[in-house]
């Protein structure tokens, strides 16, 4: 008689949400660092070891930072500077007594930061990187390294993962990830998204449903993942079949990629890292359409000073060469309290955005600006106009104070005899659904706009996007939400303002052919997605989907020829009769 587990287990279908598109199929690799310890080791003991499983730790990152074939250095950097962290150290230690385990003190810790935290998605992001150096601070306390067999095609499972922890996976072939708890913006889907990597997240008890070594089939672009997949739904996919992409022609119109029915659409990347700008080379892409700046800023104990700032933004002027680069001032306050700044707000969470907080601290800010200045003024290309774009702004009296700001520093510099830019244009975000209701005086103060969908979409349906559950709530292509979009960029159109749109919506390939659809036609999307979206605007006939916009958009019902399908359905059954490539 044969046992139980020589039965075949069925197949079982898991929902998630989309981290990074893509299919793959391969094997579960069940990351979990555990660490049993001795309950009879004194406190002083235990100080000791959770401080050498620190200093393994830092030198882990530091093995990463010198590998000359290590990417992404710069989170590498945050991760270090986060476990050499005293004040963090120190809440472990003190967490630490004759009760109370080290990996116990660990995680009471971490209950702690995620309360003081709150859960916006920004900050959501930034203490999944805290989960991951006590992932990886867990797995030096136990000594023990990672092992794979690299013939194997294997789908990392993790409850999180960090960019230091990602680094040991880098000899693995690595085809796929499915996570817990890691959010959009945590720099290890940072990486994940570089590799190129289909992730799927909000899967939550992981091993209740996959065992090590399980059969998996990734679905990014769904956010699905088949555990245990029959062989028909494999044939199905097909993932054996590698996606062709086609190569752009050189002799596009100014670097514009044009659709069949010969429209051009202008794309331009989002950027944290310096790797990001390489993506520059590619003649198809104009510029950068939005530069993050916080990453310099998180986890320094001070203020980066103007030197040190200038620094910064003349490597990436220069990197960038004659293409535009699209600096947004930084995004501080509220869910993105600093070091630096931590001690100045006692309770940062109640909306203390950007241009609330710099309307208090200006001097900050002004410091920021000082360095753009200076750096475009001095960078190879002085004659190129310098953009900065400022986030969070709620009103148009908002936008008035800053425009002040840059004109103080513009005068500065003036009287202290340095050259200034030739041309300076400046922008806004479009994320607070306040601003749709002033447009007409808004656009009368900024050179473009770009609308930030992330926080717009969030704002606008009062919800939690970093929530996997309340983020699948609503969609993306909901025709109250397409008709705001639509309403802003026509708006910006008849005033002569550029406008863009720098969310995930840009990025994913049938949310950007709605918004073709709407009359859009620039776009800011995060590097990885450059091919797939010059594919689909290559493939498609764009005046079709402005006819299916407009009826889905229309509110009298009888030019609603399908009411019964969502948006998404219309788009996607378009996209199938143009026979679209969308990947």
């Amino acid at each position: 008689m044969k046992s139980a587990t020589s039965f075949n287990q069925p197949q079982i279908t898991i929902e998630g949400m989309s981290l990074n598109l893509g299919i793959a199929h391969g094997h579960a690799y069940m990351y979990d660092p555990e660490y049993a310890e001795d309950f009879h080791l004194s406190v002083e003991q235990k100080v000791k070891i959770f401080l050498q499983a620190v200093h393994r730790a830092v030198e882990l990152c530091e093995n990463n930072i010198e590998n000359d074939r290590s990417k992404n250095k710069e989170l590498i950097f945050v991760q270090k500077a986060l476990l050499q962290d005293l004040s963090w150290q120190q809440r472990v230690i003190n967490k630490i007594d004759d009760k109370v385990i080290i990996t116990h003190a660990l995680d009471k810790v971490l209950e702690d930061i995620d309360i003081a935290f709150g859960g916006d998605s920004f900050w959501h992001a930034r203490f999944q990187e805290v989960r991951g150096i006590t992932q990886l601070v867990r797995q030096c306390l136990e000594g023990k390294d990672v092992y794979f067999d690299n013939t194997k095609p294997i789908v990392l499972c993790a409850k999180t993962i960090s960019p230091v922890e990602m680094m040991q996976f880098d000899h693995a072939n690595l085809v796929a990830m499915i996570v817990e708890d890691n959010s959009f913006l945590s720099h290890g889907m940072i990486i994940a998204r570089s590799k190129g990597i289909p992730v799927v997240g909000g899967v939550i008890e992981l091993k209740k449903f996959i065992n090590n070594q399980d059969e998996l089939l990734v679905d990014g672009d769904l956010g699905r993942i088949y555990v245990r997949p029959l062989s028909t739904v494999i044939a199905n996919y097909d993932t054996s079949k590698k996606p062709q992409f086609s190569k752009p022609s050189d002799s596009t119109n100014n670097g514009a990629v044009i659709s069949r029915d010969g429209t051009p659409v202008h794309l331009f990347i989002n950027a944290n890292l310096s790797e990001d700008l390489e993506c520059l080379e590619r003649s198809t892409i104009k510029g950068v359409g939005l530069y993050r700046t916080e990453i310099p800023f998180m986890m320094s104990e001070r203020w980066p000073d103007v030197e040190t700032q200038t620094r910064l933004y003349l490597q990436v002027m220069n990197k960038a060469k004659e293409k535009s680069v699209v600096f947004r001032a930084l995004d501080v306050g509220g869910d993105k309290t600093f070091q630096s700044l931590h001690k100045s707000f006692k309770n940062p969470q109640k909306g203390w955005r950007n241009s609330r907080f710099t309307m208090q601290r200006p001097s900050l800010i002004r410091l920021q600006l000082r360095a753009m200045i200076r750096a475009r003024a001095s960078c190879d290309y002085p004659d190129l106009p310098l953009h900065i774009m400022f986030p969070m702004i709620s009103e148009a009296q908002e936008m008035r104070f800053v425009r002040t700001l840059i004109q103080k520093e513009l005068d500065r510099e003036k009287n202290l005899g340095h050259k200034i830019p030739q041309t300076i244009r400046i922008g806004a975000m479009i994320e607070v659904p306040s601003v749709v209701f002033q447009l007409n005086q808004f656009l009368d103060l900024v050179d473009f706009i770009s609308i930030g969908s992330n926080d717009l979409f969030q704002f606008f349906f009062a919800i939690d996007r970093a929530d996997a559950v309340m983020s699948k709530r609503y969609d993306l292509l909901s025709k109250a939400f397409m008709q705001m979009l639509k309403t802003i960029i026509d708006s910006a159109k008849a005033k002569n303002v550029s406008v863009s749109l720098c969310g995930e919506m840009a990025s994913r390939p049938i949310e950007a052919m709605a918004l073709l659809g709407i009359g859009l036609r620039h776009f800011s999307i995060n590097p990885n997605s450059v091919e797939a979206i010059e594919n689909m605007v290559q493939s498609l006939d764009i005046w079709s989907v402005q006819d299916c916009m407009t009826d889905c958009l229309s509110d009298n019902p009888f030019a609603y020829k399908a009411a019964h399908l969502s948006i998404r359905e219309r788009v996607m059954e378009l996209a199938q009769i143009q026979q679209t490539q969308l990947s």
